[in-house]
């Protein structure tokens, strides 16, 4: 879709932000276009490891025991052929949260730590090392690799023309700064050499975060946070080449999950049980949202009441491709055990239809979320939690 067509079908869609969804859709068959058996998968499927890079590259990151991380290509492994490009050592034993990232050449893996950002080539050479302060809970001591009590982390992406790393860190306590209690820190940083190129201030309290790249020359980025109970900050931050900028998007409690293809677009997940909503970028500006109330093809509460469901979104969806989304949504009475897949239409988030899987398939819903890939496939994880399984849709 050129951008002329997304500027239009978003005109469309500003005009008739809550359009009507049709009346109970009809199942679409899913369509099997692929396996890929490899150790750590599951980690793609729980909403992180998946690496997506400009030009349709499909890398994942992935967590082999307390030892070892191997950068996959995907693709490759989908079509049989040898997938690993760098085997890395996991140089804090023990800590198995990291949140890391690699360029799309697999030139450069950058692993985001409790206590530092670390560089390293694809032989598991250290490139560099960022200190910077420690995720840990608790007084507790910083000697040696060992992990600190607590799951806290940040994050980090590397851009898209693999000359800057993104990352989200806490401010060195030890620099003697007595505010550190209070923000966070949003880093550019040099991936030739670790170079600290620009610096923002933001919201402190996460537990957690994650970086959605924009495909452009990785000057843009979104940053996801999360505070458990009390909400999910997000980001979009600007590196111009002498500055960064950084706005606040949302209302603190949207969960950034996918960037359109074309870049003018990007998908959030609510919180709680608020509609998934498309929003312009880089202003966060509301496009279209959708209830999934819808889902069941109409907005009568009274009768999710009478019948004992109440549809939500879960905090997983992506983009199919320039035209479809993919969401998961559960029975907030029941959780997963009645959860479906759905593909909607990208612009208006028009419910198409719920996706029905192949009769004898183990249910592909209960092994994680479905995880789209963007050239017209997504991906679930078969029961046993060592295989993905690649899908498309069936187009009569």
């Amino acid at each position: 879709m050129d951008s002329g067509e997304l500027r239009r079908r978003h005109a469309t869609a500003e005009a008739v932000p809550r359009q009507a969804a049709p009346a109970d859709p009809a199942p679409i068959r899913a369509r099997p276009a692929g396996t890929a058996r490899l150790p750590g998968a599951g980690s793609v499927t729980a909403g992180h490891a998946l690496l997506r890079h400009p030009g349709g590259a499909h890398h994942a990151l992935l967590h082999q025991g307390d030892d070892t991380f191997a950068l996959v290509d995907l693709d490759a492994a989908f079509a049989g052929r040898p997938a690993v490009l760098a085997g890395v050592a996991n140089p804090w034993p023990g800590w198995r949260n990291s949140a890391s990232a690699a360029s799309a050449d697999g030139g450069l893996v950058v692993l985001s730590g409790q206590r530092s950002v670390l560089a390293l080539e694809p032989d598991g050479r250290t490139r560099w090392e960022y200190r910077h302060g420690c995720w840990g809970d608790g007084p507790h001591r910083h000697g040696g690799a060992e992990p600190c009590r607590g799951l806290a982390q940040g994050s980090v992406q590397v851009g898209a023309d693999g000359g800057l790393v993104w990352a989200h860190v806490l401010p060195d306590i030890d620099h003697g700064d007595p505010d550190t209690d209070s923000y966070e820190q949003w880093l550019v940083l040099d991936a030739a050499d670790g170079t600290v190129l620009g610096v923002a201030r933001i919201e402190g309290g996460s537990q957690g975060s994650h970086h959605l790249p924009h495909p452009d020359d990785g000057s843009r980025m979104i940053l996801g946070t999360g505070q458990g109970q009390d909400g999910s900050p997000a980001y979009v931050g600007h590196w111009d080449g002498s500055a960064l900028t950084v706005r606040e998007i949302g209302d603190g409690f949207r969960i950034p999950v996918a960037v359109h293809p074309g870049g003018r677009a990007f998908l959030s997940t609510p919180h709680g049980f608020d509609p998934l909503v498309l929003h312009r970028f880089p202003d966060g500006r509301v496009l279209m949202e959708r209830d999934a109330a819808d889902l069941a093809g109409g907005e009568d509460d009274a009768e999710d009441d009478a019948d004992g469901t109440e549809p939500a979104w879960d905090f997983v969806a992506g983009f199919v491709d320039g035209h479809t989304v993919i969401a998961d949504a559960y029975d907030a009475h029941h959780h997963r055990e009645a959860s479906r897949h759905w593909l909607l239409d990208a612009i208006t988030l028009r419910p198409l239809g719920p996706i029905a899987y192949p009769d004898g398939d183990r249910d592909p819903v209960r092994g994680g979320y479905a995880v789209a890939l963007g050239d017209g496939t997504w991906l679930t994880l078969s029961a046993d939690g060592t295989t993905l399984n690649r899908w498309s849709a069936y187009r009569r």
